[in-house]
């Protein structure tokens, strides 16, 4: 059940676990090379095709482990039947939470998913540290191993940093802002790692991180991959690289959004949206199911179309016959005013590029000049960047 960040938020969302009931099965001192996913998941189509990506390009996770309410583990069973990739195992939520606890499921569902999550890493069958996933998070090339854990330590990804995320209109930002608060009086780093792609997670970090923030703040909703990757970092930095820049596509839903914090680098993983697909859409006419006979040439296609919509719309330029969300209205009468808006905001545009061209030569030779230098050798506590 992956993060909506456009759900309006409700008020009084909590996400508390008896204190009792959390408390881990003993976990070794070490990581080992994770080889387990873990989704939470009610949509047995999108988890089934998602499994086939997960098949293809990273063969060495050998299971999948999924917590699912009651009503679609039948479901569930059937779509993943016959799939290929990892072996499935589907847990029911009431094998995990008693009926006070489901009687207690927050609403709101960035606090439900927390609090999921939280009794699925205390309960449920899950690794030492495992691969935490979305169900709709796909991979896009070859994903080795080592991209989450090499060395023995966990390799996380940044999308941004919570200090700096203003947006407030979902209960997605409302868990961030939480996070961030406790975080930051915890005196934990406060990157924003629900970057819509898979993370390696460490099941007795994890409880720790929860267990530090509630402590604060009982009913407050956190963020179920901001929180714990932050926090790790500060009671077992040695477990941790640094931060990496987040790869993926769709993450926001189209180019510009809202403002990167950084780029990504690479294209690994893509935060599936169905509604891409259908006429009008971002990769209309591309099979949502991998391809049978060369899912990379697939894959590269969605990149492709990616990245050109994110050069044209960057300069108020659209690709013709793509829906975006800045021209269409709720009315054809809204649309066609908000064509004609950015029609004249392309002209003054192109206005400012000419007047500005000495400044914009600036800013550019300081970037490239900061990416010679390289990252601060001693950066801030508060804001590490990434690798």
């Amino acid at each position: 059940m992956p993060n909506e960040p456009d759900e309006p938020k409700p008020k009084g969302a909590a996400n508390r676990l008896g204190s009792d009931a959390m408390e881990p099965a003993a976990i070794p001192d070490r990581p080992d090379q994770p080889d387990q996913i873990a989704y939470l998941s009610n949509r047995p189509e999108i988890l089934a095709e998602t499994l086939s990506y997960v098949g293809h390009f990273m063969p060495w996770v050998r299971e999948a482990v999924v917590l699912s309410p009651s009503t679609s583990v039948p479901l569930l069973r059937r779509a993943v039947a016959g799939v290929g990739g990892p072996s499935v195992s589907i847990v029911d939520e009431t094998e995990l939470l008693s009926d006070a606890e489901r009687d207690r499921l927050p609403a709101a569902h960035s606090a439900r998913n927390a609090y999921l999550r939280r009794a699925f890493v205390s309960r449920g069958p899950l690794a030492d540290v495992f691969i935490q996933s979305d169900d709709d998070y796909r991979p896009l090339r070859p994903v080795p191993p080592e991209t989450f854990v090499e060395g023995g330590r966990l390799h996380s990804y940044a999308c941004h940093d919570l200090a700096l995320w203003r947006r407030n209109s979902s209960t997605f930002d409302e868990a961030q802002h939480a996070s961030y608060l406790a975080l930051n009086y915890l005196g934990a780093p406060h990157l924003l790692y629900a970057s819509h792609m898979p993370q390696a997670i460490d099941r007795r970090l994890y409880l720790q991180a929860f267990d530090a923030a509630l402590a604060l703040d009982p009913s407050a909703a956190f963020c179920e991959w901001s929180l714990p990757l932050n926090h790790g970092r500060l009671v077992a930095p040695e477990r941790f690289h640094a931060p990496r820049t987040f790869r993926t596509m769709c993450w926001p839903r189209y180019p510009h959004e809202w403002p990167f914090w950084r780029r990504p680098e690479e294209l690994t993983f893509e935060n599936f949206h169905p509604e891409l697909y259908t006429p009008g859409g971002l990769f209309a006419g591309i099979a949502t199911q991998l391809a049978v006979t060369n899912p990379q040439q697939q894959a590269f296609q969605k990149i492709q179309r990616w990245y050109n919509f994110d050069l044209e719309a960057g300069s108020l330029r659209f690709v013709p016959g793509v829906d975006d969300p800045w021209r269409t209205g709720a009315s054809p009468v809204s649309s066609f005013l908000r064509r004609r808006f950015f029609s004249a905001a392309r002209r003054g545009r192109r206005y400012w590029e000419y007047v500005a061209l000495e400044e914009r030569t600036q800013l550019m030779q300081l970037a490239g000049e900061s990416q010679r230098r390289g990252p601060d050798p001693d950066p801030p506590r508060s804001a590490v960047p990434p690798e």
